[in-house]
């Protein structure tokens, strides 16, 4: 059936700076805010003026399996992230691209278990910069 096709783990991707990117993506995650606040006036019931502005950062969580020499893409340990300071993250999603400019990463954690070893990283992006 067509119409229950999902995207899975071949779908999505993550590149950084240009096309240096883990192998073998496992999950990922987009995070977007925006601040509300609403403000009362005096001599009246609930508020009379809201505020929407963006917040102050987003973010892009993902889970990568490190890969051996020779079959990994380009970056297959977390040396290489952790020297990065600004740079632009391009994610994929079936066929859609969001990239995002200025990121940092903010977390870098490496599990390692028998079966394979994941990168896990938080990656903040000022506000609402994705192009």
């Amino acid at each position: 059936m067509a119409w229950l096709e999902g995207l899975t783990a071949v779908d999505l991707g993550i590149s950084f700076r240009v096309n240096e990117h883990f192998a073998a993506t496992q999950e990922m995650t987009e995070e977007f805010r925006q601040e509300v606040s609403y403000q009362g006036a005096f001599g009246t019931d609930g508020p009379v003026l809201r505020r929407v502005r963006p917040a102050d950062e987003a973010t892009v969580t993902g889970s990568v399996i490190l890969l051996k020499d020779g079959a990994a893409a380009g970056m297959n340990d977390e040396d290489t992230l952790k020297t990065w300071r600004d740079f632009e993250v391009q994610t994929k999603r079936g066929n859609k691209y969001h990239t995002y400019r200025g990121a940092n990463w903010s977390r870098i954690s490496v599990r390692s278990t028998q079966d394979n070893v994941t990168l896990d990283f938080d990656i903040t992006i000022p506000g609402y910069d994705r192009g």
